[in-house]
């Protein structure tokens, strides 16, 4: 590769442009989220939740001011408690305006973006096999581009989340820092980043799978660590023993055991669990809407069968997942973060929910597909096919969230972008795998790259 060309003039005006987008969707956002004459989003749902933990109310009882509950383990409560939202007429001394609250938490998801995105783009560099990538300085186009177009792919799902005021860009950071940490030898770091996000959201525990399949046991250790510290002893620390085993119970009960089959206690089921419920992209859903295409007459909950059909059709997808990576323990970076990122598509099409703002987990594969081309075509500039791919990825991820394209929603246009995708990384990593061997990719000066 020759020397490395530098943004146009029209690449730094889109640039500021895209700073100047994410400042005024802020303001949206913020005008949303807590000017409006009633709160839009799910950032009450957490504040009201950690008000309840300051006020020693039961934290999967409170609601917000739209009767929405808390879904999640106990340890997210409890870190959000600083920020706690008293319900109307309580009084609650020591709190921040929601307002502000509001203007923070969209800050800190930027952030959490900006920092995961920058993580994977320095791995992949630094792991590349061909020296120019290596020594690529700081603002050229490639630098650039390897840090805008994973994000800009993800454009619908990220503006989504940000509307939202979700948590899906800090699950992002930490699954980022699982990854990275992994590939560059960092394990039982690695662990701990992955006891985080299992800590905050659950469904990150099929991501086991990672270090499992990698036979890596330092990487366990250290999530099993984290679990003891994040679900256990910090909730006991604040709840006390008792209390926090009654929550763990109260959750299963709500939560977990309706999400994975029918659980006696359906009063979660309304609000996310139903077929029905939200506009799910997950496999069960998608198969439940082809079958009952009717909207109208839809039933509320899933046939045996279909449940039958979701976990057969996801066994077979992630053990196809596994074969594509190969059992043999490789320095190739790129290939590990091509692997987990299939994972994590898997991991959200498997979930009991899968929402359209989750598929902004999509950005370390997305990363991976985009190191591995320009490692295959060298130079600096962006294949057709490539481009072509992403665009039609942020395009099916967006025509679903306009208003009046509900079918395409019913239909999965998510779900099936979500498995295009998951293919294209599939038959890059079969490649890699059996192109390279046993041989590493190449000699990157990242301490621990080979483990």
């Amino acid at each position: 590769m020759g020397s490395p060309l530098w943004l146009s003039r029209w690449e730094r005006v889109g640039l500021v442009g895209l700073l100047l987008t994410v400042i005024l969707f802020g303001l949206l956002v913020e005008r949303r989220t807590a000017f409006l004459h009633q709160r839009m989003g799910d950032l009450e749902v957490f504040l009201r939740t950690g008000w309840a933990v300051r006020a020693g109310e039961d934290i999967y009882a409170v609601t917000d001011n739209h009767g929405f509950h808390y879904l999640y383990p106990p340890l997210f409560a409890i870190l959000v408690a600083p920020l706690a939202d008293p319900p109307p007429g309580v009084q609650a001394p020591w709190t921040v305006p929601f307002p502000v609250t509001a203007a923070l938490w969209y800050g800190f998801n930027v952030l959490c973006l900006v920092v995961a995105v920058h993580w994977l783009a320095v791995t992949v560099e630094q792991l590349s096999p061909d020296p120019a990538v290596r020594s690529q300085p700081a603002g050229c186009r490639r630098w650039w581009a390897l840090r805008v177009l994973p994000g800009l792919a993800c454009l619908a799902p990220v503006g989504h989340t940000l509307m939202r005021g979700q948590v899906g860009l800090l699950l992002l950071l930490l699954l980022s820092g699982m990854v990275v940490s992994a590939v560059r030898g960092r394990r039982c770091q690695a662990g701990l980043w992955l006891a985080g996000a299992i800590c905050l959201k659950v469904i990150p525990a099929f991501l086991l799978l990672f270090p499992l399949w990698r036979r890596d046991l330092r990487c366990l250790a250290g999530c099993a660590a984290g679990l003891v510290i994040g679900l256990a002893l910090v909730p006991a620390a604040v709840f006390g023993p008792g209390r926090t085993v009654a929550y763990y119970r109260e959750w299963a009960d709500v939560m977990l055991l309706p999400g994975l089959a029918d659980g006696q206690d359906q009063s979660r089921a309304k609000e996310v669990l139903e077929m029905t419920a939200t506009d799910s992209q997950s496999l069960m859903v998608t198969f439940h809407n082809l079958r009952y295409p009717a909207r109208q007459t839809r039933p509320a909950k899933a046939d045996p069968d279909t449940r039958v059909a979701h976990w057969l059709v996801g066994a077979a997808l992630t053990v196809l997942t596994l074969l594509a990576a190969g059992w043999r323990r490789r320095g190739d970076g790129v290939a590990a973060v091509l692997f987990f990122g299939m994972l994590v598509l898997l991991m959200l099409l498997l979930s009991p929910v899968c929402h359209l703002h989750y598929f902004c987990l999509s950005v370390p594969l997305l990363m991976g597909l985009l190191a591995a081309a320009w490692e295959r075509g060298g130079g600096d500039h962006l294949g057709k096919g490539l481009a072509a791919s992403l665009a039609a990825y942020g395009l099916a991820n967006a025509l679903p969230q306009l208003p009046g394209l509900q079918p395409l929603r019913d239909l999965g246009l998510a779900t099936s972008a979500a498995l295009v995708l998951w293919l294209t990384g599939g038959v890059v990593l079969w490649r890699r795998a059996r192109l390279r061997g046993a041989q590493p990719l190449g000699h990157a000066p990242v301490s621990g790259a080979a483990a």
